[in-house]
């Protein structure tokens, strides 16, 4: 009769998140979430029964203790990603509602019709006057064979006169 009562829950929790979410209704969405966290946390229960417990206190072999932990893992991972995203769903659709109420114009609250909505401030590059500050312009760099020429036609202080000596020993103090 339990599992009966579980799976008729489950069912009539799947329904309304449809129904919510076909009619965009965020109130629909609620009962999903609290029947699916209860599932959660019987989920986990049982995870951590198992790993405490193990195959001697359950009375599983390995095979099984290893397959109840890997379909509870799964369970749990898949239920907990469909949760976060509903979740995420509904604080949506909550948002959206709210601020469809306060775009509004009614005579009970304050705000103004005429008032613009909010836009954005205009970027720095709107604001500087980006026409009138332009960098002045610049040369054109030399072509290769100019910028070739220009190495050729400079005075060639630091070269030196004849080969590098170097010494050859640490020994001996002949270069």
């Amino acid at each position: 009769m339990s599992v009966f009562s579980i799976f008729s829950v489950q069912i009539l929790v799947n329904i309304l998140l449809l129904v919510g979410t076909m009619r965009r209704m965020p109130c629909h969405t609620l009962p999903w979430l609290c029947a699916n966290a209860v599932s959660l946390m019987i989920a986990m229960v049982c995870i951590v029964v198992t790993i405490l417990f193990g195959t001697t206190k359950l009375s599983l072999n390995y095979s099984e203790y290893v397959t109840s932990l890997t379909v509870l893992g799964m369970f749990t991972a898949i239920n907990l990603f469909c949760w976060i995203v509903v979740f995420t769903f509904r604080k949506n659709m909550v948002m959206e509602s709210q601020m469809v109420r306060t775009d509004d114009p009614s005579p009970v609250s304050g705000h103004h019709p005429s008032a613009p909505p909010n836009v954005p401030p205009p970027s720095y590059y709107e604001v500087e006057c980006y026409k009138e500050c332009k960098p002045p312009p610049e040369d054109a760099p030399p072509e290769y064979e100019e910028a070739v020429s220009m190495l050729s036609s400079q005075p060639k202080e630091d070269k030196h006169k004849g080969p590098v000596l170097r010494k050859k020993s640490l020994t001996n103090n002949a270069v």
